[in-house]
């Protein structure tokens, strides 16, 4: 198995009455990636209903396969960049991290 070099996370909220459309926005780009993006070692898409809140995470053997791919004319198709988010999304955060404990598979 690869080693686990960089994790992105995000955080987002919906606005009200959106949650499902989020969650929807959320987890295509990310189960595109899971096929689309060399050294994707686990992702996975959470809803929190009582928070009203999305949390996307992704972990990769290298950090580059993920920005290429987002770079990319598909990348930016498959992840929204055309679609109006400001009327789904209501806070968004986002980390990139280096994996320093933890378990895969």
């Amino acid at each position: 198995m690869q080693t686990p070099t960089f994790t992105f996370v995000s955080v987002s909220t919906a606005k009200p009455g959106r949650l499902d459309d989020l969650v929807r926005l959320a987890s295509r780009p990310n189960e595109l990636m899971g096929q689309k993006v060399d050294g994707v070692l686990g992702r996975q898409v959470a809803v929190d209903r009582t928070r009203n809140a999305v949390v996307v995470w992704a972990t990769f053997a290298q950090r580059e396969p993920l920005y290429a791919y987002l770079a990319s004319e598909e990348g930016k198709r498959d992840h929204g960049e055309h679609e109006d988010l400001s009327a789904i999304i209501d806070t968004f955060e986002m980390y990139e991290m280096t994996p320093v404990s933890g378990h895969i598979g």
